[in-house]
């Protein structure tokens, strides 16, 4: 098997694995903070300071691993593409580049914005809380929808034949 066969593979297996728990977090986890906003939000990261051994915590202990993970392996399939076939690259590309401009997006916006909710909450106003919950759960859904996307671009690229005619 060619590198840059096994380099997608590995790439998909981490985007799966990530799609997978962003969907949990996204319909199981977030509904349980984002229920009544601002009051939720705040009695659901009271109740992660005062409780932090029941706490979810996936961020540090999954996000921080998983997400540059992921983007490293997008990056190394996007960098190994260019001597596939048009077809099979175009479906690599597209999924691989999307999946990097997700983890950039998500270093750049979500992560802070998590941060803030997490730890600034007695610093922020009502107002402040709900605009940046409500704007963090809008833009999840679209990260979700692009992950999904991606995921099925890679699925596509895996499809088909990874060697250009010579």
């Amino acid at each position: 098997m060619k590198i840059s066969m096994m380099i997608l593979w590995i790439f998909v297996t981490l985007l799966s694995i990530e799609i997978g728990a962003g969907l949990y977090e996204t319909f199981v986890v977030i509904p349980m903070w984002m229920g009544g906003a601002p009051d939720s939000v705040v009695k659901y990261f009271e109740l992660y300071q005062a409780n932090p051994q029941f706490a979810l915590r996936a961020g540090p202990k999954f996000w921080i691993y998983m997400t540059p993970l992921a983007g490293l392996f997008a990056l190394a399939t996007l960098l190994t593409s260019f001597n596939t076939s048009p077809q099979h690259r175009k479906w690599r590309l597209i999924g691989s580049g999307m999946s990097v401009f997700i983890v950039a997006v998500t270093f750049a916006w979500f992560v802070p914005n998590i941060m803030r909710l997490t730890y600034d909450i007695p610093a922020m106003s009502a107002t402040e809380i709900t605009t940046t919950a409500n704007w963090w759960v809008s833009l999840n859904y679209l990260r979700c929808i692009l992950g999904v996307t991606a995921l099925l671009c890679t699925f596509r690229a895996l499809s088909l034949p990874d060697e250009s005619p010579r």
